[in-house]
């Protein structure tokens, strides 16, 4: 039999007074409980279950969506899905599932393992000819993280063919610890600072939105109805964006400095974007805020989840960083700037790269280049984007190299370095497969392969022909034309006011260099 979420706690399994009191404490009308009569055979294969659904069989491809896999011939072994894990014994960090007692906490403090069960005596052990206990996590249709217990009852042997799941059980609102033993019951009060709450970090997440025992929220802006809390620990300080933009959801929103009556609102949203939220808010590094997403009215229905998405600032480093000019510039890295996580694949994969030095590039003509490190010494890394990372993100890499450039001298000594990295069309990671735009300014992450190494040399920037550098605005109008050729000419000769060529004279030349300068440009 399935229960309801408002199905009513039975405590015919509950041997105590205080053990039934631990359960019943944290009895949730959520809990889905089903009693189960589940043999588990002793054979390689054993037996896939699918929580959610109840499905089970004997092989994982014949159970769509499957979560535990209890099997072996010679032992009793647990096989999770991706996501899923058994619940170790109190205090023990390794190993497979332990034998739990009733009451005990299944939540995201807990140590979740796999493999073989441990038969004996010592607390957590399993029992021969008796119901043992266990807790799980798994991966819901929803995507999201919950939590289950289940009786598992065996006879006089470990791998014998009279063991088999007797009961199972678990919470239906993602990220909500249940007790073992829990049948269900009337829900315990939304703690808006509970440790197993879903957090926000930097990104865009899912987070699972408790719609049956949340308490309102009433803040000068608004009323945001049905709030749930989610702890965001801020890397660095700054000005973020956080929002519901992309859950297309209709949301009100706030971040607080705490969780508790009284807190300090620091932003409120409603309607910022659709009928979705969004706010800038400035943080402190180090510090603890709280993310309060909720619905805009009292009749609104709570979904599972809701995406919210924190956006941090760009880094200041990158944002001040040197620019490079076409051609050779010189790079130091020995006094680098700490470590940057930079994507290097169209996939998504990450590295980090060590003593960053950062630089920008702005193109003068769009099309195909060449950024080498080739003329540098040092085991180096390279990454481009057109945007600098936010505080404590990843960097979103254009192209990114490690290890392309051919040796020509000095290897592992001084010189130039087989290990230095070069973006092109061609190069390995990611390679640098689109045009430079010109006037768009591009962001450099240079540094070392690991915390010992630093480049050291010369960067070269190859490409299309660049056009001439226009002279200065000299009326400082904005804009570079026929008054500033004006003025220069207005100016001619006077205190060598117009040697373009820098020969030490003015003369026709710098006339003629002066005309052609101007050209292009006005």
């Amino acid at each position: 039999m399935e229960r309801s979420v408002n199905s009513s706690r039975l405590t015919r399994h509950f041997a105590a007074a205080a053990a039934a009191a631990v359960v019943g404490a944290s009895a949730s009308a959520s809990v889905v409980y089903t009693a189960v009569n589940w043999v588990v055979p002793n054979n390689i294969d054993g037996l896939y279950i699918n929580v959610e659904t109840l499905a089970t069989g004997s092989a994982g491809s014949g159970v769509a969506g499957w979560d535990i896999n209890p099997y072996s011939a010679t032992s009793l072994t647990w096989f999770n899905a991706t996501g899923t894990g058994m619940l170790r014994y109190p205090g023990v960090t390794t190993g497979s599932a332990g034998n739990l007692p009733i009451g005990t906490v299944v939540g995201s403090t807990g140590s979740y393992g796999s493999g073989a069960v441990t038969v004996g005596t010592a607390a957590g052990n399993w029992q021969l000819n008796a119901s043992n206990y266990f807790g799980f996590r798994f991966t819901a249709s929803d995507g999201l993280t919950h939590y289950g217990w289940g009786r598992f009852v065996i006879g006089s042997a470990i791998n014998g063919a009279d063991r088999y799941i007797a009961e199972i059980a678990w919470e239906n609102v993602a990220g909500t610890q249940i007790a073992v033993g829990d049948q269900g019951g009337p829900p315990p009060a939304y703690d808006p600072c509970a440790a197993f709450n879903p957090k926000a970090n930097l990104g865009t997440a899912n987070l699972g939105m408790n719609g049956t025992t949340a308490q309102n929220l009433t803040i000068p802006q608004f009323t945001i109805y049905k709030a749930n809390y989610f702890k965001f620990d801020c890397p660095a300080s700054g000005t973020y964006t956080i929002g519901s933009c992309s859950s297309n959801v209709d949301t009100r929103m706030a971040v607080t400095d705490g969780c508790t009556s009284g807190a300090a609102v620091l932003a409120a949203d409603d309607n910022g974007c659709g009928l979705s939220s969004t706010m800038q808010v400035t943080l402190t590094g180090g510090a603890s805020y709280y993310v309060v997403c909720g619905m805009a009215s009292a009749g609104a229905s709570v979904p599972t989840s809701v995406a919210i998405t924190v956006a941090p600032p760009p880094d200041p480093i990158c944002v001040a960083a040197s620019p490079l000019s076409f051609g050779t510039n010189a790079v130091d890295g020995t006094a680098g700037m700490g470590t940057q996580v930079v994507k290097t694949s169209a996939t998504g994969g990450t590295t980090t790269i060590y003593n960053v030095v950062w630089a920008k590039y702005t193109p003068g003509a769009t099309g195909q280049y060449t950024i080498s490190m080739c003329g540098s010494y040092g085991d180096s890394k390279l990454a481009i984007s057109a945007t600098c990372p936010g505080v404590g993100s990843t960097f979103d890499s254009l192209a990114y190299n490690d290890d392309t450039c051919a040796c020509s001298g000095g290897c592992g000594t001084t010189g130039t370095s087989a290990y230095s990295s070069e973006l092109s069309s061609t190069n390995t990671g990611l390679p640098l497969t689109q045009d430079l735009v010109a006037g768009q300014t591009y962001y450099l992450c240079i540094g070392g392969y690991a915390a010992a190494d630093y480049p050291v040399g010369t960067m070269t920037i190859s490409g299309p022909p660049q056009p001439p550098s226009c002279p200065a605005d000299l009326d400082l109008n904005g804009v570079v034309d026929g008054a500033d050729l004006g003025m220069l000419l207005g100016n001619w000769g006077n205190s060598g006011i117009g040697d373009i060529n820098n020969d030490g004279i003015v003369n026709g030349a710098d006339l003629g260099a002066l005309l052609g300068a101007y050209g292009p440009c006005i």
